[in-house]
């Protein structure tokens, strides 16, 4: 785990751009549905491994920015991400000490925390979704939540070491 060691500025800026530019890439409309949370992972994963670099206000950054990046009501992915980071930073605690596949017990429900904000203020907004296709984002990012976590560690210890 990373989250003792010191990661260059470099590398999770890297990071977070690659999960933005995955998050952005065009995709058919069903694949499109079921694309997992890249972005709100990679934030949450920097929020959990590098307390002092990220947290509740950069979470709040980054949500803006996709706020302004897809056109949605200013502040809607900020306050989602700002809650799940902030979920992030109570159980850090725990969730660091425990591997990828176990930790995802825990961050499962952050993500559909996540994911329940947006579909609130989108209900609040008038704007409506299929069920399936609003949760089935949850879903895909529990799937891959261990693989990019150790993608990510991996990345940042290219640097550590």
């Amino acid at each position: 785990m990373i989250q003792n060691d010191r990661v260059g500025i470099f590398w999770i800026a890297f990071s977070v751009s690659v999960s933005l530019v995955v998050a952005l890439a065009p995709l058919p409309t069903v694949v499109a549905a079921g694309r997992p949370l890249f972005y709100p992972a990679t934030l949450l994963f920097w929020v959990l491994m590098q307390p002092t670099r990220f947290g509740v206000g950069t979470a709040w950054l980054g949500g803006l920015l996709l706020d302004v990046i897809f056109g949605t009501p200013l502040g809607q992915h900020a306050l989602a991400l700002a809650l799940a980071a902030y979920a992030t930073v109570r159980l850090r605690s725990i969730l660091w000490t425990l591997a990828p596949l176990q930790q995802l017990v825990l961050l499962l429900p952050i993500f559909a925390g996540y994911e329940f904000v947006l579909f609130w203020i989108d209900g609040v907004m008038g704007v409506s979704t299929s069920m399936l296709w609003r949760w089935l984002p949850v879903l895909t990012t529990g799937l891959i939540w261990p693989f990019w976590s150790a993608l990510l560690e991996r990345v940042a210890l290219l640097e550590v070491r």
